[in-house]
């Protein structure tokens, strides 16, 4: 199933009540092998989705999740300024990404289209330009998988003018312009997409789309173009849609934009077995062709300019038996947690009041969950305490006003000894807890 929409297509206008885990967790109940996810000119989930799709392929090894966008393509050059109402339109068009290369190129054909957006008609026009595609696409083939999308699409759109007209200067309009498409994509990488459904312009659209699949070799593919998971939820989809600009003219046209088993979605395409059985073939060669990658970056903490601690003298042997872990911050290669050592122990050699093992107990527990998370994180936290001191002090100078602390972070007591803070929680009355550590197992969690 090529064509799916989430909740993050209503960013411009109230399309879909479907939520992406419930989305991906019904199509691998209904027996599907792929699912893709091409919410209208969005592409702002595909972190949310990695991390429900990574849980998910645990139990379902061979199940695929393939990450894309449904874009608005329109002639080169339009904007709020030189549209047309007789014959501009933002035609619907998918595109997949097959790994990182090509979700790359989605994101910056998305972001031309959202910089040169505009209100029209009540809702935000994203317009995605032949030229992006050629300049991103064209350039670097062999990343994204282009298909035709629903009868919204421009193939779909002038087959029904050319059934209205029977124009065969259109049908030679409508042959270069696929072509003109797969040239764009290059070989093997775009697709005819028939939907299912009982509707007499889709049937059309689907028997035309057979034929020029077979005259061009262009392969096709069939996709439910989900925009409500269940039959039954219609009746709320179509509430949803209405609820925010009046009454649409949606009975028809999202009659079958649901999520359907294999024999339900067969009992609405008039096509023969071996139709049918290419176009699964052309779905799982997509599958294949589209790999797992990850968008995911690892937590990366900046170095900012840090306090100057001066000359100094520590006599680590002594400290590190009041607070003992201390050492690995010593022996670490890293200098941010050599400096985040030292300026604590100055800080106690600072206020007597300080020497006291209570205050050594706490400093080594908020040290140890420093450097354990630090190692899940695959990051050195001794970097944020440190920008965060720099900051403060900065602000101090600048004759800025610093409140005492606020929320958790006050019951952490590194952050007292750093000046981040002015409460120390083990003089206080009332005790307050920044954090606890859990473990299950070999995982690791904090509640702070």
């Amino acid at each position: 199933m090529t064509q799916n929409h989430t909740q993050y297509s209503n960013l411009r206008l109230r399309d879909c009540i479907i939520k992406e885990k419930d989305l991906i967790e019904y199509a691998v109940e209904l027996g599907h092998e792929v699912v893709a996810i091409t919410d209208h000119e969005a592409v702002c989930n595909a972190v949310k989705v990695e991390k429900i799709y990574k849980k998910i392929k645990k139990d379902h090894p061979d199940f695929k999740v393939i990450l894309g966008n449904e874009i608005y393509l329109c002639r080169n050059g339009l904007n709020a300024n030189n549209y047309n109402r007789e014959y501009d339109r933002y035609y619907h068009f998918v595109l997949l990404a097959k790994d990182a290369i090509g979700h790359k190129q989605i994101r910056e054909i998305s972001t031309r289209a959202w910089r040169r957006s505009y209100m029209a008609r009540g809702m935000r026009r994203v317009p995605t330009y032949y030229q992006d595609l050629i300049d991103i696409i064209r350039a670097n083939p062999g990343h994204v998988i282009g298909t035709t999308a629903c009868l919204g699409g421009a193939l779909g759109t002038q087959l029904l003018k050319y059934r209205s007209n029977n124009d065969e200067g259109l049908y030679e309009r409508i042959f270069g312009w696929t072509q003109k498409m797969a040239n764009i994509f290059g070989e093997g990488n775009f697709y005819l997409e028939m939907q299912p459904s009982h509707n007499k312009e889709q049937i059309y659209v689907n028997e035309m789309i057979l034929k020029i699949s077979e005259e061009l070799n262009i392969p096709y593919i069939i996709t439910t173009d989900s925009h409500y998971l269940r039959k039954e939820d219609k009746p709320i989809h179509k509430a949803y849609l209405n609820s925010q600009n009046g009454d649409r003219e949606i009975d028809d046209f999202y009659a079958t934009t649901y999520m359907m088993d294999t024999a339900e979605l067969e009992s609405h395409m008039d096509l023969t077995k071996a139709e049918l059985y290419e176009a699964y073939a052309n779905i799982h060669r997509i599958k294949e062709k589209c790999e797992d990658y990850s968008l995911l970056k690892p937590l990366k903490i900046p170095q900012l300019p840090w306090r100057d601690l001066g000359s100094h003298v520590i006599d680590q042997k002594f400290w590190i038996q009041n607070i003992p872990y201390l050492e690995k911050f010593w022996n670490s290669d890293y200098d941010g947690d050599q400096e985040l050592a030292d300026a604590i122990v100055l800080r106690i050699q600072e206020d007597e009041r300080l020497r006291a093992q209570n205050i050594y107990d706490a400093i080594n527990e908020c040290l140890e969950m420093t450097w354990i998370s630090s190692e899940v994180n695959k990051t050195h936290w001794s970097a944020y305490y440190l920008n965060l001191q720099k900051i403060i002090e900065e602000c101090w100078n600048a004759g800025t006003l610093v409140g005492c602390g606020r929320g958790s972070g006050v019951g952490f007591i590194l952050l007292y000894l750093l000046g981040i803070t002015q409460i120390n929680p083990k003089w206080e009355s009332t005790q307050t807890f920044a954090w606890r550590l859990t473990r299950k197992g070999s995982k690791v969690s904090y509640l702070w």
